[in-house]
C-alpha cells in the first residue's frame, strides 16, 4: 500500500501523492498515474487541471488528468515543492501558493503555469504546509485574504494572498499542519499541529497562538469540518467541537493528510486512502 502524503479531488475523482507516485482513486483502489516527478510530495488543483510538486521541476501541470505535462517556470527556485494550495477563489483569481524546502513561498495567478517568490517577512524558508482562510464576507471591508505557512519556525499569516508576511506569536516549533475554522471571520480560531510541540489554537484571527493543553505532543494531521475538528497523532484520529477538548475516534488508524469532500472526510496515509467521515 502506497504511503499517502497529499489529497485533492479533480474531474470528480479523488487524487492522491506520495513518494510512490501519482494516483486516482477508482472502484478498485488506487491507480498510479504516470507523472514527471522523480520525488513526489504533493499534488493540487485549480478545478481545470491537476498540478503535482516535487523534485526535480518543482511543479509541473496536466490538462487532460495526466495524460501530458508540462513542467512550470519556478522563479529560480530549485528546491522541491512540499504542498501547493488553491485560493478558495481560484475559478476567478488564478492564484495558488505552493510551499518550497528551502525556498519559500511561491505564488502563481495564471494556475500553475509560472510562479513568483514571495517571501517579503518571511524569516523561515522551508514551509511546509499552506492553509488558507475562507473567502472574506461580501460586505466586509478590506476584502482580506487570509492565508497561513506553516514553517520549521512557526506559523506566519498573509492578509494579501500570500504577498506578504508577519509571523504569529507565541507558536515555536516545526508546524505541520494548519486548519481555519469555517466560521473564521466571526470567530478567529485556526489550530496548528506541531512536530513535537503539541497543538495550538488562536483566537485572534491567527496572529497569536496558545497551547493547547492535554493535546497529543505530536499532530501530522487536521481539519476544519461542519461540525468541528479533526486531529490525528501517531496512534490514530481524534475529534473535537472547539478544538480544545479530544476524544479518540475508535477503531481509526493514523492519518498523514485530511481531505473535505461531498462524500466526507477522506484520509490519506501509511495505510493509503479511506473515507473517515461520512457527509
Amino acid at each position: 500500500m502506497p504511503i499517502i502524503l497529499s489529497l485533492t479531488q479533480y474531474e470528480n475523482a479523488l487524487w492522491a501523492a506520495g513518494p510512490e507516485g501519482l494516483f486516482k482513486l477508482n472502484g478498485h483502489g488506487l491507480e498510479a498515474v504516470p507523472q514527471p516527478e522523480q520525488e513526489l510530495a504533493c499534488c493540487g488543483t485549480d478545478g481545470s487541471r491537476i498540478l503535482v510538486g516535487g523534485m526535480p521541476h518543482g511543479t509541473a501541470l496536466s490538462l487532460d488528468q495526466g495524460g501530458n505535462w508540462q513542467a512550470s517556470w519556478m522563479d529560480g527556485v530549485e528546491t522541491s515543492v512540499l504542498c501547493i494550495a488553491a485560493d478558495p477563489r481560484v475559478a476567478e483569481s488564478g492564484v495558488l501558493l505552493a510551499g518550497s524546502a528551502g525556498g519559500g513561498v511561491l505564488r502563481t495567478a495564471n494556475r500553475g503555469y509560472g510562479w513568483q517568490v514571495c517571501n517579503f517577512g518571511l524569516q523561515d524558508y522551508t514551509v511546509l504546509t499552506i492553509a488558507w482562510a475562507p473567502p472574506a464576507p461580501a460586505d466586509a471591508w478590506p476584502q482580506w485574504e487570509v492565508v497561513f505557512a506553516g514553517t520549521e519556525d512557526g506559523v506566519y499569516r498573509s492578509p494579501n494572498g500570500g504577498r506578504a508576511w508577519k509571523r504569529a506569536d507565541g507558536l515555536e516549533g516545526i508546524v505541520q499542519t494548519v486548519a481555519v475554522a469555517h466560521d473564521f471571520h466571526t470567530s478567529g480560531v485556526v489550530l496548528a499541529g506541531t512536530e513535537d510541540q503539541g497543538l495550538w489554537r488562536s483566537t485572534d484571527g491567527g496572529r497569536s497562538f496558545a497551547a493547547v493543553p492535554n493535546s497529543p505532543q505530536r499532530v501530522d494531521a487536521l481539519i476544519a469540518t461542519a461540525n468541528g475538528w479533526l486531529l490525528s497523532d501517531a496512534e490514530g484520529v481524534m475529534r473535537s467541537t472547539d478544538g480544545l477538548t479530544w476524544t479518540k475516534v475508535a477503531g481509526s488508524r493514523p492519518a498523514l493528510v485530511f481531505l473535505n469532500s461531498a462524500e466526507g472526510v477522506w484520509a490519506g496515509g501509511e495505510h493509503g486512502v479511506e473515507l473517515i467521515a461520512k457527509s
